[in-house]
């Protein structure tokens, strides 16, 4: 009697082993590319102004277009199939003077050996102007979360915020869109 209810914890762990080894999925881990560089082509899209965008090699044939008007930026991702899909960094970030880091996280699975995007973070140099006298440069990160069918910002983090924390929210459950530049949330200390 004791050998089915063995033979079927066998054929239970046998089967389990088989689904997980059918999609060889990994947990997430982080790619980085480059924001700026020979990697990355320019087109100037308006001489008067000097607006220009680099679009630079991502991962999993994905890429990155770096938008920057009047000393504001932005980030667009273009997908395999060249849908491009705007972050609108300047709506939901900072709609202030900004910059960006020289490079970009993709928060990335593998799933039968191939590298799939599933968020991006970002480092965006804002400038505070609260007190138009004295504007503060402040450093914020822009978690973007990848879905099937859209791409998003779903959370700023704020000065003192760690890379740690924005991996945390872009490898968490799905949240909701960003519509408008909303304050950065405060590093917690720990």
């Amino acid at each position: 009697m004791t050998i089915r209810p063995m033979g079927l914890i066998f054929a239970v762990a046998l089967c389990a082993s088989a689904s997980a080894g059918a999609s060889a999925r990994t947990s997430p881990e982080s790619v980085y590319t480059s924001l700026e560089g020979k990697s990355c082509k320019k087109v100037i899209d308006d001489k008067t102004t000097g607006a220009y965008t680099l679009t630079c090699p991502g991962v999993g044939k994905f890429a990155l277009q770096v938008l920057d008007d009047d000393d504001r930026s932005s980030v667009n991702i273009v997908s395999p199939e060249q849908k491009v899909v705007e972050l609108q960094y300047w709506d939901v970030v900072t709609r202030g003077f900004s910059s960006l880091g020289k490079k970009a996280e993709w928060r990335v699975a593998r799933i039968d050996g191939k590298l799939v995007p599933a968020a991006l973070i970002v480092r965006v140099n804002g400038s505070d102007q609260t007190d138009v006298e004295h504007p503060k440069r402040v450093s914020l990160l822009a978690v973007a979360q990848i879905r099937k069918s859209e791409a998003c910002v779903v959370k700023v983090l704020g000065a003192g915020a760690t890379n740690a924390q924005a991996r945390a929210i872009a490898d968490g459950p799905e949240l909701p869109c960003l519509k408008t530049v909303a304050p950065p949330e405060p590093s917690k200390k720990r």
